[in-house]
């Protein structure tokens, strides 16, 4: 019975694994090809749908910075 069990809970991982797998190709196949955008400077209060994820490291590199800054001007007498 134990067997069972563990054979339905193998069985149903690989299901979903399967599922989500042809799902990610699915949509791979759909998306519209990529398309060359110059770059411009865009205003920091707007965020572009194309941009949005290189604003935000640009960002966690900026806090993490300021961090390292404040804690060396706290180390130093």
């Amino acid at each position: 019975m134990r067997s069972f069990l563990i054979f339905v809970v193998v069985a149903g991982l690989g299901a979903i694994y399967l599922w989500q797998r042809h799902a990610e190709t699915a949509a791979a196949t759909t998306t519209a090809p990529n398309v060359v955008v110059q770059s411009k400077p865009a205003p920091s209060a707007t965020v572009s749908e194309h941009d949005w994820m290189k604003r935000s490291l640009d960002r966690a590199a900026d806090v993490a910075g300021k961090a390292r800054q404040q804690t060396k001007e706290a180390q130093d007498p």
